[in-house]
């Protein structure tokens, strides 16, 4: 059964606090899933990894983010690509950020 397009207004989605300080809403399809973060100043994730892909966009602020023990700052505009099974983290600064992540489903890689 093919899934009907849609539009997303994230403004009218509901936001839930995901970490401290760290709030998400998320759309899925069959093969991906979006997540828009809202980060407070001096919110942060744990070192962790997923077996999904990745790519981090910074919509607004800078995120300081350590991908397998490498730091590097993200600012607003750039984006980080992460394949499943990286080890990463990230710092937001005091201007707080914003960040569209987007995932690859569990059921769409090939080596699960």
């Amino acid at each position: 059964m093919q899934q009907e397009a849609r539009v997303v207004q994230w403004a009218e989605q509901e936001f839930a606090e995901v970490r401290p300080g760290i709030f998400g809403a998320t759309i899925d399809t069959p093969q991906l899933t979006a997540t828009f973060y809202r980060y407070e100043p001096g919110s942060s994730w744990e070192q962790h990894s997923h077996p999904e892909d990745q790519i981090t966009t910074v919509l607004r602020g800078e995120i300081e983010f350590v991908v397998s023990g490498s730091p590097v700052t993200l600012h607003e505009g750039e984006l980080a690509a992460l394949p499943g099974g990286t080890p990463h983290s990230a710092t937001v600064g005091a201007a707080g950020a914003e960040t569209l992540n987007v995932f690859t489903s569990r059921a769409a890689r090939s080596d699960d």
